[in-house]
């Protein structure tokens, strides 16, 4: 009786273990592809899914021309594939990058006013 309960235990041990291996082994639907040129790298989103997506995209490069470190906020179509930005490296310099990507269902917008009676800190 237990050597047939010890079966069925390991054998859903094992099921359960390459149940969740393959689910973790699928492939993201919003990825971040990277295409190499001679003299420049062109990074692009793309998003294979249905639905359109918002992504926010920081990059932190390390030997290239941009200087800019400013994030890229955009909406990527459903099925599309978008240029985010371009990288071109110095010269006699080891280039490398890192980067953050955050993937939105939806881009949200965030409503500032801007006043010009605004008043000064002390003033009456």
């Amino acid at each position: 009786m237990f050597a047939s309960l010890k079966k069925n235990f390991i054998s859903l041990s094992i099921l359960f273990f390459l149940v969740s291996c393959t689910s973790y082994a699928q492939e993201k639907p919003v990825r971040l592809v990277e295409e190499k040129q001679k003299k420049r790298t062109i990074i692009y989103i793309q998003n294979d899914t249905d639905t359109d997506k918002s992504v926010f995209l920081k990059v932190n490069p390390t030997g290239y021309r941009r200087s800019a470190q400013r994030p890229i906020i955009k909406n990527i179509p459903a099925k599309s594939k978008i240029q985010m930005l371009i990288l071109i490296p110095l010269t006699d310099v080891e280039s490398q990058y890192s980067y953050n990507l955050i993937i939105n269902e939806e881009l949200e917008t965030i409503d500032v006013k801007h006043g010009k009676n605004l008043k000064k800190k002390g003033s009456i």
